[in-house]
């Protein structure tokens, strides 16, 4: 029992993790990323303070999301919710690698200045990592289905 209410519990809060990161994703996508073309010269302190911001904003809920995925994987009793888990892991690695090797390369460079093809590859790559965290929404929430 005991087990099972700590899988709840870890589930419930992975979800909130996930939610959390989903809604600010689609905020920045829709409406702080397309701001950058507007941003005069020098463009440079800019993303500075954009990184730096927007990193202190998700570092926590994105950790707690990435460990609870993990930890739900290890927790899960074999069968769908194990599987369930496996899956939102693969998503997890997904929008770690396209953030890793697509939108923080982008942003690296979008630090020297204000480039419109940098920023539309970065709206492109950042639509991808978007849906895919949109998609962590349902292996979640079947977690907390599951084990309500």
């Amino acid at each position: 029992m005991l087990v099972a209410m700590s899988f709840a519990l870890l589930a419930a809060i992975h979800l909130a993790a996930t939610g959390f990161m989903v809604g600010l994703m689609w905020t920045i996508h829709v409406v702080h990323y397309p701001l950058f073309a507007l941003v005069n010269e020098p463009y440079r302190p800019f993303q500075e303070a954009h990184m730096a911001r927007i990193s202190r904003l998700l570092v926590v809920p994105w950790g707690v999301e990435v460990v609870s995925a993990v930890v739900l994987v290890l927790a899960a009793p074999a069968g769908s919710d194990r599987l369930t888990a496996l899956v939102g892991l693969a998503l997890v690695g997904a929008v770690l690698a396209i953030t890793a090797f697509g939108a923080a390369p982008l942003h690296g460079r979008l630090v020297e200045r204000f480039d419109g093809d940098l920023h539309r590859r970065l709206l492109r790559v950042d639509l991808a990592r978007t849906l895919l965290w949109t998609a962590r929404l349902a292996p979640a929430l079947a977690l907390v289905v599951s084990s309500a």
